[in-house]
């Protein structure tokens, strides 16, 4: 798990208000969630099953910058080879954070993201079952042949899949393609450089905020709506 907030922590987010992130552990049926802010002040969520075994285990967090990241951890060995990560970032972001609230009676934790659309995950498995804004497919075997077993397809809103990465975030290489898709189908792939800053210390940082992003946009992919 330390490894997580390690590769959690080099993707920066906007920041959160002061007191507006309380450290937050909770478990219901198999489900650990855990809010925290980071050192450089932004606030996430992480959801995972605490009743896995031997270092095989799938977490989903919710970023306050619009970062869903599916993290899967292989088993026993060396991080570069034993985990991966799936990463997008939905927008547009009207949210300062993700919230969440336990249901008792449907047994599912509902996250609400910082787009305000809500996910649903199982007390029995930890896994997401249902997103309001979109149609998730989940495999539930964590392996390293799945690019993390996520698939999210129409989205109603504006995707950004930056895709799978053994070891890091694939939003940690520059070179990488990233590809933005709207709610009308269409796509475009920019390279992950051109919407994301690398500082000198490893730190990743998503460029735009929203207003700036649909400018961008307009320039770069003038057929992508948001």
């Amino acid at each position: 798990m330390s490894f997580l907030f390690s590769l959690l922590f080099t993707l920066q987010a906007w920041g959160a208000e002061p007191g507006t992130c309380p450290d937050i552990l909770e478990k219901r049926g198999s489900i650990q969630l855990q809010q925290m802010m980071t050192n450089d002040g932004f606030c996430f969520l992480s959801v995972g099953n605490f009743k896995s075994s031997g270092l095989v285990y799938r977490n989903y967090l919710f970023t306050s910058d619009g970062n869903l990241m599916i993290f899967n951890s292989f088993g026993w060995g060396d991080d570069s080879g034993s985990t991966g990560a799936r990463d997008f970032y939905m927008f547009p972001r009207p949210l300062a954070k993700a919230t969440y609230q336990w249901n008792d009676e449907a047994r599912h934790l509902e996250v609400t993201d910082v787009t305000g659309g809500k996910s649903h995950f199982s007390y029995e498995t930890a896994e997401l079952i249902h997103m309001e804004k979109g149609q998730v497919t989940v495999d539930p075997k964590v392996h390293p042949d799945n690019k993390g077993g996520v698939e999210i397809r129409n989205y109603r809103g504006l995707l950004l899949d930056i895709g799978w990465a053994v070891g890091r975030s694939p939003t940690q290489n520059p070179s990488g393609w990233a590809t933005f898709k709207d709610h009308k189908g269409q796509s475009c792939r920019v390279r992950n450089r051109d919407v994301f800053r690398y500082g000198s210390d490893g730190d990743v940082f998503f460029k735009y905020s929203d207003n700036d992003l649909a400018r961008y946009l307009a320039r770069v992919c003038p057929k992508i709506a948001i």
